[in-house]
């Protein structure tokens, strides 16, 4: 479906934690979208430009697609949108903040999770979610995200908010 351009190295092995999964550049602190349409497409568009993934209209398209069977949006301000079935590379993930809200097939979305994963990793990508959710269930850390003010920051906020949850 998706070709990824990620190229594991043997640096990759020694990441522990969400670093085997996202980086400080897939971090968006003030998404400027106001669809899930929007929001998808930036997110998609920040791993492409990063070599995340080879194809950001690829990944939107088929996220939309995943978007018109079942909505992404769990409550508590979250959404998960992704896509299975990609080939090559790793999963990965790019998260935006949306501090005013994005309507989300009637779900207020302000924590915005994309994911692009590969066949291989599919199982895997469930106790990612579980942790994400888990972690984000804490008014706490979706706190934290909604006030940092940078990539940098939104991504240590990611960081400290999973160091428990996944591994």
């Amino acid at each position: 479906l998706l070709g990824l351009a990620v190229e594991k190295t043997d640096k990759d092995d020694c990441k522990t934690g969400i670093s085997r999964f996202s980086a400080e550049e897939l971090m968006i602190p003030d998404l400027k979208a106001r669809t899930k349409a929007d929001a998808i497409s930036e997110l998609a568009q920040l791993m492409e430009r990063h070599h995340f993934i080879s194809s950001a209209d690829a990944l939107v398209s088929a996220a939309m697609d995943r978007e018109a069977i079942l909505s992404t949006a769990l409550g508590g301000a979250l959404a998960f949108p992704h896509v299975r079935g990609v080939e090559g590379g790793g999963l990965t993930l790019a998260m935006g903040v949306s501090r005013e809200g994005i309507d989300w097939s009637g779900e207020k979305v302000n924590l915005v999770f994309l994911s692009a994963i590969p066949v291989a990793v599919s199982a895997f990508y469930l106790r990612l979610m579980s942790g994400l959710i888990q972690s984000y269930s804490k008014k706490d850390a979706v706190e934290a995200a909604k006030n940092a003010g940078s990539g940098a920051a939104l991504w240590k906020a990611l960081v400290k908010a999973t160091r428990h949850t996944v591994k």
